[in-house]
């Protein structure tokens, strides 16, 4: 690694920390925000209730405890909740953990990049990992997503320098990352797939009697079946909430063309990839795929694929399921923009073709900075911001006016938002599904309050019916909090 390139690296990571850590203090609503608040529910409740990282608990059901089933184990949240000890509940903290997160994934994906690639290529590689507009915001959100890429970036990097270098102290952190990233999301666990290859690499089929292969397996893998284990049966409590987080998709799932459009069309290319990328990413595929040096990156990426389906309706409907493709298709893409005259002299392209052919490259390239600034910028507007504020509004004022043991029906989109900025336990409620029979329906069960801010989605009889049979607290165009 020369000193350029070192330093290079080292200063598009703190760029990308820097402009992360803008609007840290906001609330955590510009992506997922029914995710964000539901994770910094877990993190404040384990800061509330007690700093028992086995025995989670979340809202939605009520008085009950609301011990979370089926669910991650809670690495990511429990280190916030730490933090709280220490600074006091602030959301920038949960946000400080994923952006911290980021350099570590950043780091060490350039340090593959180098590995299989050129320098220049790991540096353009790196450049699209730190901002490309989906990472960039899930890299600073207060989800656990930042820390997988972390952990599973890092367990790829160290398992392919011990298969290659040995050494105990690789094969230490490799199992440790392996083992986080597994226990931090699930669907890591494909990512076996690219380890599976650098064992047949170097042992053959011999790799079956590798008893170091063996216990990184048995260490990494044990504590995961036995946190799921776990945390099934945390969901089949009369306490329990589950998140359904193991169930796999029907067979109608995948016979839906719908499936496959939201996730490799809209999810990936147009999200994740911004056009251009999934474009270059293409190219990088092509260009790369009878070199053998890219075939632990080529596993890397079919690895993720699988995981996607896997993950069936999940990863089509959960936006951020999909950010794990732009860590190996990154890669890829540096490939496909560093080497692309050189590509156009190996396949002998000459003359008005290879004029036409650079010109469109040169305005690919320079287009991929100008689309992240305007998605990344846009939003931080301020009419972007100030379409979620008033959740953070009257989730604040029902803090400050509610009894705090007061049950409360949080009617938005199904999420928890208005329950976590108030600080309550209740019920959650999509405004689509809202009825005068569901409101009383929990009413019955010990719901106190009515608290929304979709009154426009909220059928106006249902709106009507509370205004008149219960009474209004606080009433605004933007708000409603009903006593029932």
């Amino acid at each position: 690694m020369t000193n350029k390139h070192y330093i290079g690296a080292i200063l598009i990571i703190i760029s990308g920390f820097l402009l992360r850590m803008i609007n840290i203090e906001l609330p955590i609503f510009e992506v997922a925000m029914w995710r964000q608040c539901g994770t910094a529910y877990i993190a404040r409740n384990f800061y509330e209730h007690g700093m028992n990282i086995f025995y989670p608990q979340m809202v939605g059901g009520g008085d009950i405890k609301g011990y979370i089933g089926e669910s991650e184990f809670q690495i990511y949240t429990y280190t916030v909740a730490i933090l709280y000890k220490l600074f006091g509940v602030h959301e920038y903290l949960g946000r400080l953990v994923s952006i911290l997160a980021y350099c570590g994934g950043a780091l060490f994906l350039y340090k593959l990049a180098i590995k299989y690639m050129d320098k220049t290529s790991g540096l353009i590689a790196l450049l699209f990992y730190t901002f490309s507009p989906y990472l960039f915001f899930y890299t600073r959100s207060f989800q656990p997503d930042s820390c997988m890429l972390f952990f599973s970036i890092a367990m790829l990097y160290y398992f392919s320098e011990w298969i290659e270098k040995e050494g105990w102290w690789r094969y230490v952190l490799m199992t440790l990352f392996a083992t986080l990233a597994f226990l931090t999301k699930l669907p890591t666990v494909c990512l076996g797939l690219p380890l599976l290859y650098l064992c047949l690499k170097k042992y053959k089929y011999n790799f079956i009697v590798q008893w170091e292969l063996w216990l990184f397996a048995t260490v990494g893998l044990v504590p995961l079946v036995l946190w799921c284990m776990h945390s099934h049966y945390l969901g089949e409590t009369p306490d329990g909430l589950a998140w359904n987080a193991y169930r796999i998709s029907g067979f109608s799932t995948y016979m839906n063309p719908h499936f496959y459009y939201r996730i490799f069309y809209a999810e990936i290319f147009e999200s994740c990839l911004i056009y251009i990328g999934g474009v270059f990413l293409v190219l990088g595929i092509i260009f790369t795929i009878k070199k053998n040096e890219f075939r632990f990156i080529h596993y890397w990426l079919l690895a993720i694929i699988i995981s996607f389906l896997l993950g069936g309706s999940g990863t089509a409907w959960h936006t951020y399921h999909t950010i794990t493709i732009i860590a190996p298709a990154s890669l890829l893409i540096g490939y496909a923009i560093s080497n692309y005259t050189k590509i156009l002299t190996t396949y002998k392209i000459t003359g008005a073709k290879r004029v036409a052919l650079v010109i469109l490259f040169v305005l690919m390239v320079v287009s991929l900075p100008l689309i992240s600034y305007h998605k990344i910028t846009g939003r931080f507007k301020p009419e972007r911001l100030e379409k979620d504020l008033p959740i953070y509004e009257v989730g604040k004022i029902a803090d400050e006016i509610l009894p705090k043991n007061a049950l409360a029906i949080g009617c938005l989109m199904g999420g928890p938002e208005i329950l976590y900025y108030s600080n309550r336990r209740g019920w959650t409620m999509g405004a689509g599904g809202c009825s005068i029979e569901s409101i009383e329906t929990l009413r019955r069960e010990g719901a106190q309050y009515f608290i929304t801010t979709e009154q426009d989605k909220i059928d106006k009889d249902v709106i009507n019916y509370l205004k008149s049979k219960y009474k209004t607290i606080r009433s605004t165009n933007e708000y409603l909090i009903v006593q029932l």
